[in-house]
């Protein structure tokens, strides 16, 4: 007979009332989004640096030709037409050698409502340390009450690949994949544990037989990884020997598609959590759509976040300082002549003074511009910070509870061990049960979840999971869902049999009867907050599917949830209805996938 508590409550979930979360607020205005939208960081070999400006400068002037634009690359400010403005600057040491090189692009859509788009090519040299590189930034600034787009890589990237050997460790980055066959598999493995390697590898499987759609996915998956990420293709008959090399923990089966992060340790289970494998049922579920997008995301968010090297990131530059010096000489030689020069000299001094100035105000002009637009950049980061500080705080007191539980389950597991020993029980109290591992995604974690949870009806939609895979935190996600789902069938199971566990779900867990799984009560809300009950859109959201023996409309209010993650724009949550005491007999789960809107959120 199992422990209960003392006083068993009712299942009938008694109204709690709501707790405003650590750090919640209502936003009264959208939220502001990083502007740069596409980073690529290119190193130049030793042997190409002598002619590195150059070819950077030739580079940006066919893609300005490939848009139909004039290539005007001199220093300063140059209006090409009503929505494209060129600033080009270059700078020099003391010696007359050019040290960088920035050529900056903008383009205004306001008219279109399309914002404004901004591609910056830094080109920087140290000549000592012979560290060198040519930087592509592409920002965008969407329209009021616009949302940020995520485009394809600049072309401009592809025209710096194709001129330059830009190397990424041991490989060169390409705008094509690179075909792995049998005979090449160790030059794969070679570059996934090369310690060298800054940039992800994306691996894509070939499957057993032709498919035009998988052929077109892969694709789009090296277009939109120019410049960020190496691409490799398995050939079908390289597959069984590349599983072999890389161990069942960073191996991909035909038609699956691995995004490997730099420094891989093949052979370890925590490594292999790392790095996100979809596979080709997920690629193939006509649901997954965008997949190569999708699939560009980790590469993406990895190549914005990377802080820039020094050199590119602190170039020094003249600015409008430089412009205003030089009027104010032109000013101070004018007034000094007006005693004695000629008509003639002083109008043409005078011209040279009214350029000056023109080109002042130029400059003053498009370094306002800037300015501005850098503020909003600035709003936006200022945004992030807050976010990650919040969640990172989140995460100590995750990590302390997590710490607290784990050093209490090892005190008891001890005791435990030696009350088996001093029965005469050794061999049962050191060895260790099966092992039921955790799942690494949401698409493995739906394809198991039906066998193992016999005490769920689970009505989810499988596809809004799933898409949670598009996170960096997806598996952490996932175990902690299926902590929570077995949490959910032991409580299940519970309803059944002679002793019955006579509370709700949240009671369940706060009691912890002997050989039961629970969830940690703090992550258990057994009702909504009134806010919500009493908005239409916000109940909406949360009239999840049933079967009809328990409601005849199909669908029940699901307050009840578990809260996966508190902090973040999609925190995940699982909702469920208790029906063990109704139609079913079992906890039906209507509901994984991002955080449901409510007064906090957009």
């Amino acid at each position: 007979m199992r422990p209960t508590p003392l006083v068993m409550p009712s299942r009938k979930p008694a109204p709690q009332a709501p707790r405003r979360g650590r750090g919640g607020f209502v936003r009264d205005e959208p939220r502001a989004e990083n502007p740069l939208v596409y980073r690529a960081v290119l190193p130049v070999p030793d042997d190409e640096q002598e002619q590195m400006f150059a070819g950077a400068r030739s580079c940006f002037t066919s893609w300005l030709e490939s848009k139909g634009l004039a290539t005007h690359l001199s220093s300063g400010v140059h209006r090409l037409t009503d929505t494209y403005t060129l600033t080009v600057t270059d700078s020099y040491d003391t010696d007359g050698q050019q040290t960088a090189l920035r050529l900056r692009l903008r383009e205004s859509k306001e008219d279109r409502q399309e914002g404004t788009w901004q591609t910056t090519l830094t080109s920087a040299v140290d000549r000592e340390s012979k560290e060198a590189y040519v930087g592509v930034d592409l920002e965008h600034y969407p329209s009021p009450g616009r949302r940020q787009a995520t485009p394809v890589p600049p072309r401009l990237v592809r025209e710096i690949l194709d001129h330059f050997n830009v190397p990424d460790g041991t490989i060169r980055l390409t705008t094509a994949p690179h075909l792995i066959g049998p005979d090449s598999v160790g030059l794969l493995t070679s570059a996934l544990t090369d310690p060298t390697r800054e940039l992800p590898l994306v691996l894509a499987a070939e499957p057993s037989n032709d498919d035009p759609a998988w052929e077109k996915l892969l694709t789009g998956v090296a277009r939109n990884l120019v410049g960020i990420a190496s691409v490799f293709r398995l050939g079908r008959e390289a597959v069984p020997a590349y599983r072999e090399a890389a161990g069942d923990l960073h191996d991909v089966y035909p038609g699956q598609i691995r995004t490997y992060l730099p420094d891989v340790a093949l052979g370890s289970a925590e490594d292999g959590r790392r790095h996100r494998l979809l596979t080709y049922r997920r690629l193939s579920d006509p649901e997954f759509r965008n997949a190569d997008m999708r699939i560009s995301r980790y590469p993406r968010q990895h190549a914005v976040t990377t802080p820039q090297p020094a050199l590119l990131a602190e170039p020094a530059f003249p600015g409008i300082e430089e412009v205003l010096k030089d009027l104010r000489a032109a000013r101070s030689q004018t007034a000094g002549s007006l005693g004695n020069e000629t008509v003639g000299s002083l109008r043409a001094q005078l011209s040279t003074a009214n350029e000056t100035i023109d080109k002042a105000l130029e400059e003053l002009s498009e370094a306002a511009s800037a300015r501005d637009l850098a503020e909003r950049g600035r709003r936006a980061l200022d945004e992030q910070l807050r976010e990650a500080t919040d969640r990172f705080e989140d995460e100590i007191a995750d990590h302390d509870a997590t710490q607290a539980q784990l050093s209490a389950l090892r005190h008891q597991v001890a005791v435990l061990q030696q009350r088996l020993v001093e029965a005469g029980r050794a061999e049962d109290a050191y060895t260790p049960p099966a092992e039921e591992p955790v799942p690494m995604s949401f698409a493995e974690l739906n394809e198991r979840v039906h066998e193992r949870m016999r005490h769920l009806v689970l009505t989810y939609d499988k596809s809004k999971a799933e898409d949670l895979d598009d996170d960096m935190k997806s598996s952490t996600w996932a175990s902690k869902v299926w902590d929570a789902l077995l949490a959910l069938d032991s409580y299940g199971a519970s309803g059944a049999g002679e002793q019955k566990f006579d509370g709700t779900f949240r009671d369940f867990c706060e009691a912890s009867p002997q050989g039961t799984r629970t969830y940690p009560v703090t992550r258990v809300a057994m009702v909504e907050s009134d806010s919500v009950r009493n908005d239409r859109k916000f109940r909406q959201q949360r009239m999840l599917p049933v079967p009809v023996e328990v409601d005849a409309s199909g669908k029940v209010f699901m307050e009840a949830h578990i809260k996966i993650d508190n902090k973040g724009r999609i925190a995940p949550r699982v909702h469920f209805y208790d029906d063990t005491a109704g139609a079913t007999g079992k906890v039906i789960v209507g509901y994984v996938g991002p955080h449901l809107s409510n007064t906090r959120t957009n």
